[in-house]
C-alpha cells in the first residue's frame, strides 16, 4: 500500500491504525494515540466534533490528551469560540500549522489571549487536522508540538492517524447511544444540576457560575435529554439516583 508515489506507509503507523480500529473504548484509543504522537514529536492532542453555539463546548470533545489544567481552562472559558486555530478549520480541509493562522491581535483580543495562554502552557505551536466528510467539516484533531520537523510523508501519516482515530471515536459514540449505555453528563451539566438540586434558580446559578441564564437552562435541557426525564425535578432525581451528582 502506498501513501503516494515512492512513499510506502510506515509499518508503525499501520500498527497504530490497526490497534485503534480494534479498541472498544476511548481510554484504549487515548493510550495508543499518546504512544503514536511521540513518534512524530508531538506532546499532546485533542479530538473534537464541532461545538454548538451557547452549548457546553466540552460536550463536543471526543477525546482529550491535553494538559489537564489547560483543558479545564479552555473548556470552562469556552475558548473554542475564540480559538483562531479552530476557526481556520472552516476555510481549509488540509492540515495546517498553528503558527500559519493569522489574526489581528488588536481587533481580536480574545483570539490573541487564547494563543498566548496556550504558549504559557507549553503549547507554542502544533498541527491541526480538519476532519471533512463528504465536503463538510465534521471535527478536528489538533496536536501540540513542532510540526516543522515533519517531512511530507510524516505529515500524511499524521493526517491518516487523525482520520482513523476520529472515525473510531465517532463509531464508539454512536454504538454506545444505540446500546443504551449508562448515561453520562458533562462537567457543566453536572455543575448546573448540582445547583438546581440545592434549590438555586437559573438566574442565581448564572450569577454563581458566570454563565448566562439561557446557557444554564440549555444545560438543564441537555441533561434532561441525556437522562430521558420529563422535567427538571425528575432530571435532578435521576442524576442523583445514577450518582452523576451528589447533594
Amino acid at each position: 500500500m502506498d501513501s503516494g508515489e515512492g512513499m510506502p506507509v510506515n509499518a508503525d503507523l499501520m500498527k497504530f491504525i490497526d490497534a485503534i480500529q480494534h479498541q472498544q473504548d476511548s481510554q484504549g484509543i487515548l493510550r495508543i494515540m499518546q504512544e503514536a504522537i511521540g513518534h512524530y514529536g508531538f506532546t499532546s492532542f485533542i479530538i473534537s466534533g464541532l461545538p454548538e453555539d451557547d452549548l457546553d463546548p466540552e460536550a463536543a470533545i471526543l477525546l482529550s490528551g491535553w494538559n489537564a489544567e489547560w483543558y479545564k481552562r479552555y473548556t470552562s472559558l469556552n475558548y473554542a469560540q475564540h480559538d483562531p486555530v479552530a476557526r481556520n478549520c472552516y476555510v481549509t480541509s488540509l492540515p495546517f500549522e498553528w503558527a500559519e493562522v493569522h489574526y489581528d491581535a488588536e481587533a481580536d483580543p480574545m483570539a490573541h489571549r487564547v494563543m498566548e495562554e496556550a504558549r504559557a502552557h507549553g503549547m507554542e505551536n502544533g498541527l491541526c487536522v480538519p476532519i471533512h466528510i463528504e465536503g463538510q467539516l465534521q471535527g478536528v484533531v489538533s496536536f501540540a508540538g513542532d510540526p516543522k520537523r515533519l517531512d511530507e510523508r510524516q505529515r500524511l501519516e499524521v493526517h491518516m492517524l487523525s482520520l482513523y482515530a476520529y472515525g473510531q471515536l465517532r463509531f464508539l459514540s454512536r454504538l454506545a447511544e444505540r446500546q443504551g449505555e449508562r448515561p453520562t453528563l458533562t462537567r457543566r451539566e453536572s455543575e448546573v444540576l448540582g445547583w438546581v438540586a440545592a434549590g438555586k434558580t437559573a438566574g442565581e446559578i448564572a450569577t454563581i457560575t458566570g454563565m448566562t441564564a439561557r446557557t444554564v437552562n440549555q444545560h438543564c435541557e441537555n441533561a434532561q435529554k441525556r437522562l430521558g426525564t420529563s422535567n427538571r425535578v425528575h432530571t435532578v432525581v435521576e442524576a442523583i439516583r445514577l450518582k452523576l451528582i451528589s447533594l
